[in-house]
């Protein structure tokens, strides 16, 4: 068994097979984040924020570029019908890829005001759109064209089915990863002050809040993954911190550089792609996850 597994509960291991290594499939980047399997293309497609690309890579053609410039692309997921969605930086935006390549803007205004600079998006199961709005893309001139804030805080919204655009969660100080636990169980990641991960009880369009979900000790959850039986894969700083439903660590991937966010995907979804800093990496589970 791979020495990169640490298990913290006896079962860990068992997440995996036996001969799993983690390997790095491409490496060179300033910041990678924001994977997305996308099964169409039987590829992962992945952003390098400061870079201001996205990247794709398949077990044939190895690493290629996506898009260029890419207006510092942070979060993807796919949509209900399968398109990609991203989180823009640069355009203050939640964009759709359409199947002829172009992109539709989703959501970019709040109230008649720019949004700050989307983060990160989750399907939910009702076919709604759900992202964070923190700040980064305009703090921070390597990740976005700057600009000022024109929103009174650092929101959480969701896009309807039909295009309709409400806001959901206000109590958040710098909201960026997300993930749905259930249909009607929300995780959401706050790397501002006091950082940890909170559970919040989705009420139609608006989410109500529950109790903090857990803390890591390395670091701070960025992005974070739920599996088909409810654990919890989070980022973290010294790879992958792997929780059951209540919070309680059952063991980590370590990885050699600070992780920014993961998914699931290959062909049977399965495996385990992992954005860290530098560099793209892979591992073989035994679970299924999104």
């Amino acid at each position: 068994m791979s020495e990169v597994l640490q298990a913290a509960q006896g079962n860990f291991r068992e997440l995996f097979p036996e001969d799993a290594e983690l390997t790095r499939l491409a490496d060179g980047f300033t910041w990678t984040e924001g994977p997305v399997w996308i099964p169409a293309r039987g590829c992962v497609v992945f952003s390098d924020v400061r870079q201001n690309r996205t990247w794709r890579w398949s077990a044939g053609e190895g690493l290629q570029e996506e898009m260029n410039p890419s207006h510092h692309q942070n979060g993807h997921c796919l949509d209900a019908e399968g398109r990609l969605v991203a989180c823009s930086h640069g355009e203050r935006a939640v964009l759709r890829q359409e199947v002829d390549g172009s992109w539709t803007t989703l959501a970019d205004h709040w109230e008649g005001n720019r949004l700050n600079s989307p983060n990160d998006v989750a399907l939910h199961p009702d076919g709604s759109l759900w992202f964070t709005d923190p700040t980064y893309g305009i703090d921070k001139p390597e990740e976005g064209y700057g600009g000022e804030m024109e929103q009174p805080g650092r929101y959480v919204y969701r896009i309807a089915p039909d295009g309709a655009l409400s806001c959901s969660i206000q109590d958040r100080h710098k909201p960026n990863g997300l993930a749905f636990l259930s249909d009607t169980e929300l995780l959401l990641a706050d790397t501002g002050d006091n950082a940890a991960t909170h559970l919040y009880r989705v009420v139609g369009q608006q989410a109500e809040y529950v109790r903090e979900a857990f803390q890591i000790d390395q670091g701070k959850t960025d992005g974070l993954r739920v599996d088909a039986e409810g654990r919890i894969w989070s980022s973290a700083g010294d790879g992958v911190h792997v929780l059951n439903r209540e919070g309680e660590e059952l063991g980590r991937i370590l990885v050699p550089e600070t992780v920014a966010n993961l998914c699931f995907g290959g062909a049977e979804g399965n495996e385990l792609f992992i954005t860290a800093t530098t560099g793209l990496y892979h591992i073989q589970t035994r679970v299924l996850g999104w």
